[in-house]
């Protein structure tokens, strides 16, 4: 071979190599873009400011969806308080997902959905507390209050929705009581 051919070669190689480390570098620098403007977007919703609580929320890939995901974790964590979701807890978190405005094709839903078929594991509470402690920061003590109220009230109501006896009066049950107890502490 002549040293004309493999100069060419080799000039070749070093533009393919390039070509490909230049494509990953723009990848990478997608995604990253990408989670900026998501954390942009969740700070503009939340008025949250944690950069490391910003970075795990948009690491969830769901951009503004993130805020839905973080409402919808208490109902989920009291259904499985007892170690399962029953239809009627089932039915009621579906009416309640659908009155916060969750569409059945978003990527809240997915997440949704996910945690009713496999129990969230704990780390999700912890994350959602963080998240709640942060969110509460940012309110005044009423706005705080209205928030705390809504949350424990919504958890409250799919806890409410299997106990009873006869159907004659809600009954909490002591496990149900202890997340609901966990939820409030969050809030401060």
């Amino acid at each position: 071979m002549s040293h004309d051919s493999l100069n060419e070669r080799r000039l070749a190689l070093e533009e393919q190599f390039f070509a490909k480390h230049d494509a990953e570098l723009v990848a990478k620098l997608k995604v990253s873009a990408a989670q900026q403007a998501t954390k942009a977007e969740l700070q503009k919703l939340t008025g949250i400011a944690n950069a490391q609580l910003l970075d795990v929320l948009a690491s969830l890939n769901v951009g503004g969806a993130a805020t839905l995901v973080m409402s919808l974790f208490p109902i989920v964590e009291v259904a499985w308080a007892d170690g399962v979701v029953d239809a009627k807890e089932r039915a009621i978190i579906d009416a309640l997902a659908k009155a916060m405005g969750v569409d059945e094709k978003s990527p809240a839903h997915h997440y949704l959905d996910t945690w009713l078929k496999e129990k969230p594991e704990p780390k999700w509470h912890d994350l959602w507390a963080a998240y709640t402690k942060e969110l509460s920061s940012k309110l005044s003590s009423s706005d705080r209050e209205l928030l705390k109220a809504t949350v424990l009230d919504r958890a409250r109501s799919v806890a409410e929705i299997s106990g009873g006896f006869l159907g004659l009066a809600f009954r909490v049950s002591k496990a149900e009581q202890t997340v609901l107890d966990k939820l409030a502490a969050a809030f401060g």
